[in-house]
C-alpha cells in the first residue's frame, strides 16, 4: 500500500512537472498576409536561446488583405476553459480564421466553421486589427469600412458576431485595458475610448479624442491608467494619455526624438519600466524609459540586422527575456532581441525566416503572452 501511495503521489508530481514545462514552452503563431490570394499562418516555437523555429504552416481558409497597416494586430490569441484560442484575421474576404493551440506540441487544429465572418463584407485591404476582452470577446477593426466588429468567443474558440459598430476614423492600433473595461482605438489620427459590456456584447463610445500627431499603435500599462499611442511620424513621436475611471483619454506626454523614422508600434516590457518602439521606416527599435507619472524619456535605439527590411509588430513572453518583432520582407521575417536594462542587442542568426509571403506586411502573436498580475 506504501508503495502504490507512493506510485501516485510521484505520477502526480511528474504530471504537474510536464503541465509546468508546457506552460513554459513559448510558442509564435504568424498571420502571413501571403500576397496576392489564400493567407495563412505559421506555428514556429522559441528555443532556449530565443531564436526561432518554424513548425508548421497552416491555411486559413481565406484570403490575404494584400496591403496592412504597419499598426495592425491582424493575429491575438485567447485563453478559454478548453485551452489557448489562436484567431487570424482575412482582410480579403472579411473573415477570421479561429483555431485550438495545442501548447504540448504548438499544433493548431481550425475550429469547425473557421473562417467566421465578421460582420462586414468585401476587402479590407488595409488589414482586420485583432484584440480580446476577458477571453470572451474578440473585436475586429474593419479599415475599409470604418467599422468595429464584436465576435463572441465560445468555450471551443467559435465566433459569433453580435455587433458591428461605424466608428468616426479607420481602426489601426487596437487593445483592450487589462482591467477588461475599456477598448482603446487608435484611427491614424483620433484616438477613442469605448466602455464594453459583456452581457450583450455591446460597444458605448466614449470619444474621440484629440491627439497631437497621427496615432497608429497602442500599448496600455498593467493598472489600466496610461495608453501609449505610436504615431505614424517622420520621427519617433510616442503620445502617453491617462485613462480615468470612467474611460476618458486625456494626453499627458508627447515624446519626440529624431533618432528613429516613423513609430508605428509600442510595447510595454514585463516589468512596465520600458516602452519598445518600432522604427518601421528606419527598421529600428528605440527603448523608452517610462517614470512613476506615465512619461517618457529616451534610453536608446538600435539598427536591425539585414536581411529585414521593416519593423513591425512587437511581442514578448511571460518571461519577458526576449523581444520579438515582425520584420517585413519576402521572406517574412521574425527579428529577436535581448534587453538589458534600456538597451537591446539582436541575438544570433537574427532575424529568422519565416515563409515566402510576397513581401506584405505580416503580424505575431506570443502563445503564452505576457500578462499583467
Amino acid at each position: 500500500m506504501g508503495r502504490l501511495r507512493l506510485w501516485v503521489i510521484c505520477g502526480i508530481a511528474v504530471c504537474a512537472l510536464s503541465v509546468a514545462r508546457v506552460q513554459a514552452q513559448q510558442y509564435i503563431f504568424t498571420n502571413d498576409n501571403v500576397a496576392g490570394g489564400k493567407n495563412s499562418t505559421t506555428a514556429l516555437t522559441v528555443q532556449s536561446s530565443g531564436a526561432v523555429k518554424v513548425l508548421k504552416t497552416y491555411p486559413t481558409g481565406g484570403k490575404s488583405a494584400g496591403s496592412a497597416y504597419f499598426a495592425l494586430s491582424p493575429v491575438t490569441a485567447a485563453h478559454v476553459r478548453a485551452g489557448y484560442c489562436v484567431f487570424v484575421s482575412n482582410g480579403g474576404d472579411s473573415t477570421i480564421a479561429a483555431y485550438q493551440a495545442n501548447l504540448f506540441n504548438g499544433k493548431l487544429v481550425a475550429v469547425n466553421g473557421s473562417p467566421f465572418p465578421d460582420g462586414s463584407s468585401g476587402s479590407q485591404n488595409l488589414g482586420i486589427g485583432l484584440t480580446v476582452g476577458n477571453s470572451q470577446l474578440l473585436f475586429a477593426g474593419n479599415t475599409n469600412t470604418n467599422s468595429i466588429s464584436v465576435m463572441q468567443i465560445n468555450r471551443s474558440c467559435g465566433l459569433k458576431t453580435v455587433q458591428k459598430m461605424t466608428v468616426t476614423g479607420s481602426p489601426a492600433g487596437m487593445k483592450v485595458t487589462p482591467d477588461g473595461k475599456y477598448l482603446i482605438v487608435a484611427y491614424i489620427g483620433q484616438v477613442d475610448s469605448f466602455a464594453i459590456n459583456y452581457s450583450t456584447g455591446e460597444l458605448t463610445e466614449l470619444g474621440p479624442f484629440q491627439t497631437q500627431g497621427s496615432a497608429a499603435g497602442v500599448e496600455i500599462n498593467c493598472d489600466s491608467t496610461v495608453a501609449y499611442f505610436g504615431d505614424t511620424a517622420s520621427n519617433t513621436q510616442v503620445e502617453a494619455f491617462s485613462i480615468n475611471a470612467s474611460g476618458g483619454l486625456k494626453e499627458i506626454d508627447n515624446f519626440t526624438n529624431t533618432n528613429g523614422q516613423s513609430s508605428n508600434n509600442v510595447m510595454l516590457s514585463v516589468d512596465g519600466k520600458h516602452l519598445y518602439v518600432s522604427n518601421t521606416s528606419s527598421n529600428q527599435i528605440t527603448t523608452l524609459s517610462v517614470a512613476s507619472n506615465g512619461t517618457l524619456k529616451f534610453d536608446s535605439t538600435v539598427k536591425l540586422q539585414k536581411p529585414g527590411l521593416y519593423a513591425l509588430g512587437l511581442g514578448t513572453g511571460t518571461n519577458g527575456l526576449n523581444i520579438f518583432v515582425a520584420e517585413q520582407n519576402n521572406p517574412e521575417s521574425i527579428g529577436v532581441l535581448a534587453p538589458n536594462g534600456g538597451s537591446l542587442k539582436e541575438i544570433a542568426g537574427s532575424p529568422f525566416h519565416v515563409m515566402n509571403n510576397g513581401f506584405d506586411p505580416a503580424g505575431l502573436t506570443m502563445v503564452p503572452a505576457k500578462t499583467c498580475h
